[in-house]
């Protein structure tokens, strides 16, 4: 199952009673946090995760349909390793 920013907006506006366009705004403030914060340094949320910027190196990828082979450049991407807590409660 995939949840969308509406759908979690709207799971927030439901729980807290507050309107589905302040929850989005709110949604949308707290990744820019979580973005802008690991972009210098990690972000850990106790009781949920830590988001840790990781850089991957370049790769060869291949295209499946032809076979033909190309560069997958090195990016930057988000982790997130979740706590022991949320571990659990997954468990």
């Amino acid at each position: 199952m995939s949840y969308t920013k509406s759908d979690i907006a709207k799971n927030i506006a439901n729980k807290t009673s507050i309107s589905n366009q302040k929850a989005k705004q709110l949604l949308d403030r707290f990744i820019q946090v979580v973005v802008s914060g690991s972009k210098k340094q990690q972000v850990k949320i106790s009781g949920f995760g830590t988001f840790i910027k990781k850089e991957t190196p370049s790769r060869i990828g291949r295209n499946p349909k032809t076979g033909e082979e190309f560069e997958i450049s090195k990016r930057t991407k988000l982790n997130l390793i979740l706590s022991n807590k949320i571990k659990e409660k997954i468990n």
